[in-house]
């Protein structure tokens, strides 16, 4: 299927709120850093968030 061509919805339920209204996408830029373990993902984790940084933290 091209990425031109629009794939129709169902209709939304009675009472659901709809599309939303204007572009609520916000770009977001993030970066992976792998640690050696548990306790040096910790340390790593806590001196970003020291530093100011807005961290998540992820095991795969």
């Amino acid at each position: 299927m091209p990425k031109s061509q629009q794939i129709d919805l169902p209709p939304l339920p009675q009472g659901a709120p709809g599309k939303p209204k204007g572009n609520r996408y916000k770009p977001q830029f993030g970066i992976i850093v792998l640690a050696e373990d548990e306790p040096a993902q910790a340390v790593l984790f806590e001196a970003l968030k020291a530093q100011g940084h807005r961290c998540k933290v992820v095991n795969t």
